[in-house]
């Protein structure tokens, strides 16, 4: 089984670079792909907009997927878990991660998704949700306070997506949009629920993508980094940019080939 924790998108190539590639020659069909979006709020937006994007992209990179399903609150739960049991790819989307994992847990989705053993990819919400923990600290008025519950934990990791900075080193308050995060409490969180990575897929004023990716192939993990996308990884001492997994093995870390 392999499963991609992203944070975000090249959003005029979102698979190139070598990423459909792998997609390619890790997909045992390509009979059909299921999106699972971040509540009901992005129900319409995923519909008009970004499965047809993401059409687009996979059609680039040589991939067409004959059915696609959008799971929602009105689906038949029998019908969902079938989709998800069925699918050659699955797709875990941005939003809300406590709503996505609601809205899986009423359709009895939870235990399908770790019974997967497909390709999965997660971004943002939704890699929140594959992780060991879903991680929020305080950020913005939607999220005053620290607020953590249990994901899926498919591959004993966490991910906190979205820390965009072009410094190298972490900075003790980073601004995003309409959050903010602090370092320290970064650290606090893993302080007392353990080691997690930050992911980022930065905008640069050049008009590039920092971007990085977390793969998990059978339990092995590797980095993927395209231009200059960054993995810190936050401890409860510091936040660092690393290599290694929390076992202190290499990891193979490769540059995604340009088309």
């Amino acid at each position: 089984m392999t499963r991609y924790y992203c944070s975000g998108f090249d959003i005029n190539n979102a698979f190139g670079h070598g990423l459909g590639d792998m997609f390619l020659s890790e997909l045992k069909d390509t009979k059909s792909i299921v999106y699972i979006p971040g509540g009901a709020d992005k129900m319409q937006k995923v519909k008009e907009k970004y499965v047809p994007l993401f059409t687009e992209h996979f059609k680039k990179v040589g991939i067409q997927f004959s059915k696609s399903t959008i799971i929602n609150h009105e689906i038949n739960s029998e019908d969902a878990q079938k989709a998800v049991r069925e699918a050659s790819f699955v797709m875990l989307m941005g939003g809300d991660p406590f709503k996505q994992k609601e809205m899986c847990s009423q359709l009895g989705l939870l235990e399908e998704l770790k019974k997967y053993d497909g390709i999965m990819l997660g971004f943002s919400a939704g890699a929140m949700l594959m992780s060991k923990h879903i991680i929020i600290t305080p950020c913005s008025e939607e999220y005053p306070e620290f607020h953590i519950e249990d994901g899926l934990n498919l591959d004993d990791i966490s991910i906190y997506p979205h820390n965009n900075t072009s410094q190298e080193d972490y900075p003790d308050t980073l601004v995003v949009g309409d959050e903010t995060y602090q370092r320290d409490d970064l650290i606090k969180v893993a302080n007392e629920y353990g080691n997690y990575y930050l992911l980022q897929d930065y905008l640069r004023e050049d008009g590039l993508t920092d971007v990085s990716i977390i793969k998990s192939t059978n339990g092995n993990l590797e980095f993927y980094t395209e231009n200059n996308g960054r993995i810190w990884l936050a401890t409860s001492g510091e936040i660092k940019a690393t290599n290694t997994t929390k076992k202190d093995k290499k990891l193979t870390q490769k540059l995604f080939e340009r088309d």
